[in-house]
């Protein structure tokens, strides 16, 4: 059965998830703002605690991507994984409300980053199963837009919340919507599986696009590349989230409407995922996501001189728009190129990209911040995505890149 042209096994997917998305959305301007009521044991800088608590999370994701990538690939199971890491979620849900340490806190985000690491190669595999190179742009678009939803909302209730009715009840919020995850999934989900005849059709347009334009097109570094213009993307969103406190104090701006910054980024998204995954099918995906990558760059510099409490989320509005024309194209891309046998290891590229990007982010907005000065994170952003962008459009209509 299919929707739209896209098949209903997506929808399932993408509904299932929603509600840990949600939660998960919560904890992005929670987890910051959390840390100013815990006792530490290490006389740190305020923005280098915010730094940390991102950064091990990304951390210990981005080491079980590969390791999880490969094991679905090997016993070509899908949702085990995925349950897994809905359980995992749930459970350090409630367990964050529980610490009494910002040490404590930090162990509880380096199991969350395992159990995220256990899922998205995993979900993405999934995805890549269900879709054709044809129709593989807007299903990735369907599928972020509807998953967008959760964060989206989530990152303004979370901040919201935690403001009214205290961070442990945030927590608890979270666990439920965990457990809803969990359910939706058991009940709606099927296990996908690598097809003779998606291997087949992987198999030809590598073979295909081997040359193109007279010069040497490699799919895994193909991939390679787009998963840096998806960690560029995770990269910028980490650097706003974790100045945070820091524009709390510069712009004399309240927890709520910090949260409702990050808001508008992720409805940015989600709104405009589907139509870019369409335009990319139907036009081309590389100068898309060249164009996003540029445009997101001209944001970044413009968010490190804000200077009213209102022009921090209509800045982040307008880089969801340019950050959706990174991402969509670049998974829709990646999916096509990935080798028949290999779908979850290599997709799994791109969630480690991102884990990288939540990794490098917090520790590059902390320290930059704090010995070159608050805009300094801002512009090595800006100059990275450009160079990237340079990199991809230089390419020109190898492999995955031109879509």
């Amino acid at each position: 059965m299919s929707i739209f042209g896209i098949r209903s096994d997506l929808y399932a997917i993408a509904v299932s998830l929603l509600f840990a998305d949600f939660g998960t959305g919560m904890m992005i301007p929670m987890m910051p703002l959390y840390i100013t009521e815990l006792p530490s044991g290490a006389d740190l800088d305020i923005v280098i605690k915010s730094a940390l608590v991102f950064a091990v999370f990304g951390l210990f994701s981005v080491a079980s991507y590969p390791v999880m990538g490969r094991l679905s690939d090997r016993i070509d199971m899908r949702k085990p994984f995925v349950l897994a890491g809905l359980i995992g979620f749930t459970v350090l849900a409630v367990a964050s409300a529980m610490v009494a340490t910002f040490e404590q806190l930090l162990v509880i985000r380096a199991a969350q980053g395992i159990m995220v690491g256990a899922m998205a190669p995993s979900v993405l595999a999934m995805l890549t199963h269900v879709s054709t190179s044809d129709n593989r742009g807007r299903s990735m678009g369907i599928y972020s837009s509807i998953r967008g939803i959760g964060p989206a909302l989530g990152s303004g209730a979370g901040g919201l919340i935690a403001g009214a009715w205290g961070f442990d009840y945030g927590f608890y919020v979270c666990a439920v919507l965990g457990l809803a995850s969990i359910a939706f999934v058991s009940l709606f989900v099927g296990e996908t599986h690598e097809t003779s005849e998606s291997c087949e059709s992987r198999e030809s347009r590598e073979t295909s696009s081997t040359i193109v334009d007279g010069r040497d097109c490699d799919p895994e570094s193909e991939i390679k590349l787009l998963a840096y213009a998806a960690f560029t993307t995770m990269l910028a969103l980490m650097i706003v989230a974790t100045m945070l406190p820091a524009y709390k104090l510069q712009l004399d701006a309240s927890v709520g409407g910090l949260g409702i910054s990050i808001a508008a980024h992720l409805s940015a998204r989600l709104i405009f995922q589907t139509p870019v995954g369409i335009l990319s099918d139907r036009f081309g995906r590389r100068n898309i996501l060249v164009g996003g990558l540029c445009g997101t760059a001209l944001l970044l510099v413009g968010m490190a001189h804000a200077t009213t409490a209102i022009q921090l989320p209509l800045m982040m509005f307008a880089a969801g728009v340019t950050s959706a024309a990174v991402t969509v194209p670049a998974l829709a891309s990646g999916a096509d190129l990935a080798s028949p046998g290999m779908v979850g290891q290599q997709m799994s590229l791109f969630p480690m990209a991102s884990g990288i990007g939540m990794v490098v982010g917090p520790l590059l907005a902390g320290f930059a911040a704090a010995y070159l000065g608050f805009a300094a994170p801002f512009y090595i952003c800006s100059g990275l995505m450009l160079v990237v962008g340079v990199l991809i459009a230089r390419r020109g209509g190898c492999c995955g890149a031109a879509g």
